[in-house]
């Protein structure tokens, strides 16, 4: 069985929840299920929520995986994260076409309204809160004054921003609306906040922030980290970490660039993985009230996904390949109250 004595989500009970990716493979085998259950006290669908996943065709969702995961968190009283109801990179391609044209911003609304609806109804009171857009802010170099040039831009402009928000509101007037998105510098930091700052000024419903932190080796500033959490909190938005893992690369590894680097887990490696996680979890552990969860990127290193993506073993979790805890969580749960 897994090493259950250290328990991150007993640690945290006082500060907020500790989550983890999952997909309906892990909440349906006993062993892994088990493990997460007794760590984590959310859950987050890793991919059987994202549209393209869940609504494949126009008049066809596929279920059954979101709904073991969801059915899963609540016999055993764990909350869900939703995970995420429109997102540029995950829509299925029917969503903008009509008769081989780009469908008109009337019927992309009607589309993304009937998503959103029937999604957020089916889960009403078992989904406590949602990635309503997920990586919608351009990188600096675009001209767009917010939003990336993207199918949704192209027929919506960024209207389509402020539409999708309020209709998750009505949808499901008590679930948290997240905005999810990365970065690693001021420049798109900025940019997020100019974002969210405009959207608050208008009304928009949104409640909180999500910060991904998908960290490299190469470490993420603790100055940029908690400089960012105290912006956005001044907005009067939530802040959750959504996305958490710290790979044994850098941050910008490629499968090209990594080719004939070596993918041995050293000690060097891991106490600067350690280090890393130990200073978001203290930085979310500072700004308790504001930081409102934390969710790793998957429950254990046999989960993850880098190792697929760069072609390279990987090891970006608080646990290991046989669902054990590594050192690095004893720090991580070992503190004084308050710091």
């Amino acid at each position: 069985m897994a090493d259950t004595t250290v328990q991150l989500k007993r640690a945290y009970r006082n500060y907020f929840p500790i989550g983890t990716a999952v997909d309906s493979k892990m909440v349906t085998d006993p062993r892994t299920a088990s493990f997460i259950a007794k760590q984590y006290s959310s859950v987050t669908p890793v991919n059987d929520m994202k549209p393209v996943n869940i609504h494949p065709s126009e008049n066809v969702y596929k279920w059954a995986p979101a709904d073991k995961i969801v059915n899963f968190a609540v016999q055993n009283g764990l909350k869900v994260r939703g995970h995420c109801l429109v997102w540029f990179y995950r829509m299925p391609h029917w969503f903008f076409w009509d008769n081989g044209q780009l469908a008109s911003k009337e019927l992309l609304y009607s589309r993304l309204d009937s998503h959103i609806n029937t999604v957020m109804s089916r889960y009403k009171g078992k989904v406590y809160a949602y990635d309503v857009l997920n990586e919608t802010v351009a990188k600096t170099t675009e001209t767009t004054q917010y939003s990336r040039i993207d199918t949704l831009y192209k027929i919506a402009g960024e209207d389509y921003i402020e539409h999708v928000f309020r209709t998750a509101r009505k949808a499901d007037p008590s679930a948290k609306l997240f905005y999810n998105d990365t970065f690693y510098d001021e420049a798109k930091r900025d940019k997020i906040y100019a974002f969210l700052k405009e959207m608050k000024a208008k009304g928009v419903p949104i409640d909180g922030v999500g910060i991904q932190c998908h960290i490299g080796i190469d470490g993420m500033s603790e100055e940029l980290l908690s400089n960012s959490i105290d912006m956005f909190a001044k907005l009067g938005l939530e802040v959750q970490i959504t996305e958490l893992d710290v790979s044994i690369f850098n941050r910008e590894a490629k499968a090209k660039t990594v080719a004939n680097d070596s993918d041995d887990y050293t000690i060097d490696k891991e106490g600067k993985q350690s280090d890393i996680f130990n200073m978001v979890f203290k930085v979310c552990r500072q700004r308790k009230g504001v930081v409102t969860g934390i969710t790793t990127w998957a429950p254990a290193d046999i989960n993850n996904y880098l190792t697929k993506r760069l072609g390279k073993r990987n090891y970006p979790n608080l646990f290991d390949n046989n669902l054990k805890p590594k050192p690095m969580l004893r720090k991580i749960t070992d503190f004084k109250a308050g710091q």
